[in-house]
C-alpha cells in the first residue's frame, strides 16, 4: 500500500529524483466481507454467524473471516475469504512446521492493541503540535537543527491542546418504551438513510420479528435483531464486533457509516467522533430517557474506560 517514495541524490552523482508513484490495487472489502458471510450461510445453514471481520490472514495478506457456530455441536467454523481476489480460502489448521491460516489478530492481545492505539494517538497529537508550534515561529523543521531555533521553541513553544474529528446529521429520537432502545436507534438510522419511506414506527419496527413460542422478550431487540433489519429494509451487512478498536470506529464515520454502540442491556447510535489530547471520544445519540422527544442528542463518551461492550457496524 505504498503512495508516495521520495528520493534525494547527491548533487556531484548527477539529477535528483524527487518522486515515485504507485498506484497499488485497492481490495475490496465490502465485498470479501459480503462474500464470507454469504458463504458461512450456505455451508453451515443452521449454524450461527458470530462475528465477520477485515483480518491479516497467512501474513501479510488481507481478507474477511467470518466465524460460524455450529448450533447442534458447538464447534466453531471459520471462513476466509481474499479481500483481492474474492476466493475462498481454505481455513488450514495450524501444524508443526506451518502456521495455517490463522489471523493475525488472534495473535495480539486485546489490551496491548489498544494501548498502542492510545500511545499512538497521543504521540501523534504531540508531534502535531510541536510542528504548528515551529511553523508559527517561523522555523522549519526540515533544516538542520540550530541552537537559535531550539532557543525559539524553549521560550515559547508551547504545545496546546487541539481536536479533531467528525458527526454526522443524525437527530436524536427518545425512546418510546423502556424496551424499545434498539428500534428508537433503528428509527434514526432509517431517517439518516431515507430508507424505508415512510420512515417506521417504534412499534412497527419492535414487532416486526416474530418472538416464537417463548413469547416477547423482556430485554427488548437483540444484537442479531439489527444485522437481521439491516440485510431486510436496508440491503446491507450487519456485523457484530467486541473489537472496539478506535480506528474501527474513525474509519466507520469516515465512510458516513453511523453504527450501533452498546452498553449493557442498551443501544445507543454512534453518528460521529472526537480526538483530543490524545484520547478519543464517540459522538452518540442516545435514545434514554424514555418518553422524551430526542432523547439525549450528541452525547460525549470517551473510549478509554467506557462500558461499552458491543458495536454493530452497518455496511
Amino acid at each position: 500500500m505504498i503512495g508516495v517514495i521520495d528520493i534525494c541524490a547527491d548533487e556531484t552523482l548527477g539529477p535528483s529524483l524527487y518522486d515515485i508513484v504507485f498506484d497499488p490495487e485497492p481490495y475490496k472489502a465490502a465485498e470479501a466481507m459480503k462474500k464470507s458471510i454469504e458463504i458461512a450461510k450456505s455451508e453451515y445453514s443452521d449454524g450461527k454467524i458470530k462475528s465477520t471481520n477485515l483480518v491479516v490472514y497467512s501474513y501479510p495478506r488481507i481478507g474477511a473471516m467470518t466465524v460460524v457456530k455450529d448450533k447442534t455441536t458447538g464447534i466453531e467454523h471459520r471462513i476466509f475469504v481474499d479481500a483481492y481476489s474474492l476466493n475462498e480460502v481454505e481455513d488450514k489448521p495450524a501444524t508443526e512446521t506451518e502456521p495455517g491460516i490463522w489471523s493475525l489478530y488472534d495473535r495480539i492481545l486485546t489490551y496491548g492493541k489498544e494501548n498502542n492505539l492510545k500511545e499512538w494517538q497521543k504521540s501523534d497529537e504531540l508531534a502535531k503540535s510541536i510542528e504548528q508550534a515551529a511553523a508559527n515561529k517561523g522555523i522549519n523543521i526540515n533544516a538542520a537543527v540550530t541552537e537559535e531555533n531550539i532557543k525559539k521553541l524553549s521560550d515559547g513553544g508551547v504545545v496546546r491542546s487541539s481536536f479533531t474529528g467528525n458527526i454526522l446529521d443524525i437527530d436524536g429520537i427518545g425512546q418510546e418504551d423502556p424496551n424499545w432502545c434498539g428500534p428508537a436507534c433503528i428509527q434514526m438510522a432509517c431517517e439518516y438513510y431515507n430508507k424505508p419511506i415512510p420512515t417506521p414506527t417504534q412499534y412497527s419496527i419492535y414487532y416486526y420479528f416474530p418472538w416464537g413460542d417463548e413469547g416477547e422478550p423482556a430485554s427488548g431487540l437483540s444484537a442479531d435483531d439489527i444485522v437481521e433489519w439491516a440485510e431486510d429494509k436496508w440491503e446491507k451487512t450487519g456485523t457484530i464486533t467486541i473489537r472496539l478498536f478506535n480506528s474501527d470506529a474513525i474509519s466507520e464515520i469516515e465512510n458516513e457509516r453511523p453504527f450501533f454502540s452498546m452498553i449493557p442491556g442498551h443501544f445507543r447510535l454512534c453518528k460521529g467522533y472526537i480526538v483530543q489530547d490524545g484520547y478519543t471520544y464517540l459522538r452518540l445519540n442516545d435514545p434514554e430517557p424514555t418518553g422524551s422527544l430526542c432523547g439525549t442528542p450528541g452525547l460525549l463518551e470517551r473510549t478509554y474506560g467506557s462500558s461499552e461492550s458491543v458495536r454493530i457496524y452497518i455496511r
